[in-house]
């Protein structure tokens, strides 16, 4: 573990020197694009899943992380670097949701400052509940939700300009930008994890539309159409995801997760995620003997009948709380990637509907 700093230091200098010696630098200005395909990289397979719904064929599409790789402890290789500074444009999650060597090579490589587009912001993400946000469902009211009735154009009345004057700016003061505190991945105030409400996704693949029309206005028809069509799409995963959570019995609508990943599906649909084991945004961090006695409180005294055990990073306390309490543990929850050859709507309602079955059938 003492090495892993050294480590990420390593390639990190190594990636600048690649970088150096191949005429890249982030002082460099991007190239003109002249109708040529432009270079879009994504971070993850889920902001690549999104880039490339509105891109299409239009874009050179390359993903830094492999699927079924944990995007909170993955280590950038040294190649990653060129493939950055070739980049016309960086999407990337951001709300401190990649590891803060990635974020720190990014900085170094991209071409320039107006290539990085973090896309997380652009989504109105919640707080982390641990960070004091108990008004989900009211945060939702007041303009979240208006993308299925209303489009967008009242975001900036209901909320969108709420988060500036919320703190949602304060990322700075807070640790957003702060990336020695990321090293050990603890988390800033909003939930990365904007993906389990489609509404959201949608949000996210306006912006992204928005952003590869401004670098390639020769076919911001084609961007805009995807966009539009994408949008459609997601609207209607809402309504399917809706309906099957609330066939869950309301009193089996309760749950605990390796760490804090589905606040959005709590929001958006009813779940109530009421503890997790990890109470950090990285599901690989070690817990107190207190924090897990305090996990197997919340099951008894609430008759928790189901743990979910993320895929990605499978608990090794887990084993230990199902012993202590009797609980179901269900394994093979996917929250933070996609598998090969998996879209969004796959990974979703895969996820929801292994929820569901698990708290329906809990006997």
């Amino acid at each position: 573990m003492k090495n892993k700093p050294i480590f990420k230091i390593g390639v990190i200098a190594l990636s600048l020197v690649l970088i150096a010696c191949s005429g890249g630098s982030a002082e460099a200005g991007c190239p003109e694009i002249d109708g040529r395909e432009i270079n879009v990289v994504a971070t993850t397979p889920m902001i690549g899943e999104f880039v490339s719904q509105v891109g299409g064929e239009n874009i050179n599409l390359t993903i830094l992380m492999p699927p079924e790789a944990n995007p909170h402890t993955y280590e950038p290789a040294p190649q990653d670097a060129g493939k950055i500074a070739d980049a016309d444009l960086v999407f990337y999650t951001g709300l401190m949701y990649e590891p803060a060597a990635l974020i720190e090579l990014l900085e170094n490589s991209v071409c320039g400052s107006e290539a990085l587009a973090e896309v997380g912001e652009s989504v109105f993400p919640i707080e982390f509940k641990e960070g004091g946000h108990d008004d989900h469902d009211d945060h939702g009211e007041k303009g979240h939700d208006d993308h299925d009735e209303e489009g967008h154009d009242d975001h900036d009345e209901e909320g969108h300009d709420d988060h500036d004057e919320e703190g949602h700016d304060d990322h700075d003061e807070e640790g957003h930008d702060d990336h020695d505190g990321h090293e050990g991945h603890g988390h800033g105030a909003y939930d990365p994890h904007f993906w389990f409400d489609p509404n959201r996704v949608a949000y996210a693949a306006e912006f992204i539309e928005s952003k590869l029309v401004n670098f390639d206005p020769s076919n911001a028809s084609d961007y805009e159409a995807a966009g539009k069509a994408y949008v459609t799409e997601l609207k209607g995963l809402v309504s399917q995801v809706s309906e099957l959570i609330s066939s869950v019995p309301s009193q089996n609508r309760k749950l605990i997760t390796t760490h804090e990943s589905l606040g959005y599906l709590e929001a958006k649909f009813g779940l109530e995620v009421l503890s997790t084991i990890i109470p950090d945004l990285d599901s690989s961090n070690e817990i107190s003997p207190s924090q897990l006695v305090g996990v197997i409180d919340v099951i008894e005294d609430n008759n928790v009948k189901v743990i979910f055990i993320e895929a990605e990073a499978p608990s090794v306390y887990a084993e230990t709380i199902v012993a202590e309490t009797g609980i179901k543990a269900v394994e093979g929850l996917w929250v933070e990637t996609l598998r090969p050859g998996q879209t969004y709507p796959e990974f979703l309602m895969t996820a929801v509907e292994l929820i569901v079955e698990n708290l329906t059938n809990t006997d």
